[in-house]
């Protein structure tokens, strides 16, 4: 009887053994790794807008402690955002590659000039509205939007414009003045548009406050008008171009997103981690400082609002194609 009783208890053990191994959960992987340097990366020159506001977050997300892991910001330049996006392709999803994202890689994407396509971007956010004016040298002889706009009608591809990349922000808005306006500009990409134009290159260039005010302080330059729909606050007392007659405006964001086949738990981690950082009193002050409007949205509510977004810029795009 007792041989019988051992075998007894062996057998029921084991099958209740078997059972916990069938039940017992498998272990997520922790995003972020532990240790991991994070990758935050945009397309341009670091001292424009964008590398500006990419250096900012990085930094903000780090010193809040929002974001534990270091965060290392890169910039991958050329081809108008084609080598960036072509490089965040190449991580497959690493989740530890983030990209900010603005006008000029939807229109890479649109243009199809890269190896990522459209439908592989993960959506993380968007964090701002960020106006911009166009501005002259101070001692152009254009001391109005009207004294400029009227020597471009009069003198086709005479007046020369700066921008940063072909079919970024600065490539959007002289295309839209042109398609209102009737005129045609001598158009000319420049790693810093700014830059040129105070070095007396150019006859024109559009920037954000961030890139515009040093020089308008200093009396370097001077600006003709808002291109948005409203006034920045930081420029309030100029006009935009339709109280100026023409038509046409433009405003632009500025978020991040992420290559193909990004995890879930990490776009719920970017998500959290950029809606605490706007709430941050250190970054509402940038905000400020930089004449951001703050217009956080999540990944959902930034996929859907890019679609309506995105189309202006198909009709954008075309236009300048067929203008070439």
């Amino acid at each position: 009887m007792r041989k019988k009783g051992l075998f007894f208890s062996t057998v029921v053990i084991f099958p209740l053994f078997v059972i916990t191994l069938a039940v017992a959960p498998t272990a997520q992987a922790v995003y972020p790794e532990p240790g991991k340097v994070i990758e935050l990366m945009h397309h341009s020159s670091p001292g424009g807008g964008a590398g500006l506001f990419v250096l900012t977050c990085g930094e903000l997300l780090n010193k809040t402690g929002i974001v534990k892991n270091k965060i290392q910001v890169t910039t991958h330049q050329g081809g108008s955002s084609a080598v960036a996006l072509n490089y965040l392709l190449s991580k497959g999803g690493d989740p530890n590659v983030v990209m900010m994202w603005t006008t000029a890689q939807l229109n890479a994407l649109n243009r199809g000039t890269t190896k990522m396509k459209f439908e592989e971007v993960t959506w993380l956010t968007t964090l701002v509205e960020d106006g911009n004016v166009m501005i002259v040298p101070y001692k152009s002889p254009y001391k109005t939007y009207k004294d400029l706009l009227a020597d471009a009608k009069s003198k086709p591809k005479k007046v020369s414009v700066g921008i940063n990349s072909i079919g970024g922000s600065e490539h959007i808005m002289a295309a839209r003045i042109e398609r209102v306006a009737g005129v045609k500009f001598n158009i000319t990409a420049f790693e810093f548009s700014p830059t040129q134009l105070i070095g007396g290159h150019i006859d024109m260039a559009f920037g954000n406050t961030a890139e515009t005010s040093s020089h308008v302080k200093a009396k370097r330059a001077r600006v003709l008008a808002n291109m948005g729909e409203t006034r920045v606050p930081y420029y309030k007392d100029i006009p935009t171009l339709i109280e100026q007659g023409t038509n046409a405006a433009f405003t632009q964001f500025r978020g991040f997103f992420g290559g193909p086949n990004f995890s879930p738990e990490a776009v719920k981690f970017w998500e959290d981690a950029f809606a605490k950082l706007v709430k941050t009193k250190e970054f509402k002050e940038f905000a400020k400082k930089s004449d951001y409007v703050v217009s956080y949205k999540t990944a959902a509510e930034t996929k859907a609002f890019i679609q309506g977004y995105n189309a202006e810029l198909i009709k954008d795009a075309k236009y300048i194609q067929e203008s070439k």
